[in-house]
């Protein structure tokens, strides 16, 4: 079965709780360990902030997906509003190696006049 929700929020801190309860409410229903939903809503936070650090205003559009084991994740917002990592940003680093270590894929790329972030991780297959 699959599910998509999409959602359109102000770039501001206090929306990205909405960002973390709908990623731990899809991981939820597709049966994830409570330690995946965890690494999912900070890979979640990360996306976000990475594409809107510095914006004082605008709004970025958010789709979840989940298909069965399997959710993604992706943040788009105005390039105008977005200014690229450079290459030798500590952050940027940072922020890479966290995603690294919290899900199965992620990346970054510009189409048009936006910018999108996106993440995919899968559930982890029991041991029984």
């Amino acid at each position: 079965m699959s599910e998509v929700i999409e959602l359109t929020l102000p770039v501001r801190p206090e929306f990205l709780v909405l960002v973390r309860f709908t990623a731990a409410t899809l991981a939820a229903r597709a049966e994830f360990s409570v330690d995946e939903i965890d690494d999912l809503r900070l890979a979640a936070d990360e996306i976000c902030l990475s594409l809107t650090a510095g914006i004082g205003d605008g709004s970025m559009q958010l789709r979840f997906s989940r298909d069965g084991d399997s959710i993604e994740i992706s943040s788009t917002v105005g390039v105008e509003a977005v200014a690229e990592p450079a290459p030798d940003d500590p952050k940027g680093e940072w922020s890479l190696r966290i995603l690294d270590a919290l899900v199965d894929a992620h990346g970054r790329e510009s189409i048009g006049d936006t910018c999108r972030a996106w993440l995919r991780k899968r559930r982890a297959r029991s041991a029984s």
